[in-house]
């Protein structure tokens, strides 16, 4: 709770900056790949967590790891450390793709099958579901052989299960 609720201030904030200076993408990939560092890097989470580490010496090593990075984009990543907010990026990492997905009209569809659907299904799918919420559509796919057949669509909090492993369960009951 307390996570979404930093991460959704922290988000909108740089996301304002980001948007006047025209960054919104470039702020998104430094973010992400800070949050990939910190969540993936044992001993750079260790140093840049590490209450006994100078935070100017932090900050020398982040400089350095993104020295061909604007410095616009840096001080954000300074402003998190500064903050002592790290520990949050990967909430303030999804909040603000939710906020860039909500100000861009774009819907974040998670489908789940038993096999890959093909292209053109993937885009028939993505052009039905386009036409129906008039928003743009990011579709990411997912493979459960246990749903058998049919599909289980994941808007948000909304689920649209049309598997056959529901319809044999409700068979069941």
């Amino acid at each position: 709770m307390i996570a979404n609720q930093v991460g959704n201030r922290y988000a909108e904030a740089i996301y304002e900056i980001a948007d006047s200076t025209g960054k919104i993408k470039e702020v998104y990939e430094v973010l992400n790949s800070l949050m990939e560092l910190y969540k993936n890097d044992k001993e750079f989470k260790t140093f840049i967590t590490h209450p006994l580490i100078e935070l100017d010496e932090k900050k020398k090593v982040l400089k350095e790891i993104y020295k061909d990075t604007d410095d616009s984009i840096v001080d954000i990543i300074f402003y998190i450390m500064d903050k002592n907010r790290i520990n949050f990026i990967r909430s303030i990492v999804a909040e603000y793709l939710k906020i860039y997905y909500l100000r861009n009209s774009i819907l974040d569809v998670e489908a789940t099958f038993a096999s890959e659907p093909s292209d053109a299904q993937q885009n028939k799918l993505i052009e039905k579901l386009e036409k129906k919420t008039g928003k743009k559509v990011k579709l990411a796919i997912k493979i459960d052989k246990s749903i058998i057949g049919g599909g289980i669509i994941k808007i948000g909090d909304t689920v649209m299960d049309g598997s056959i492993r529901k319809e044999l369960e409700a068979l069941r009951k």
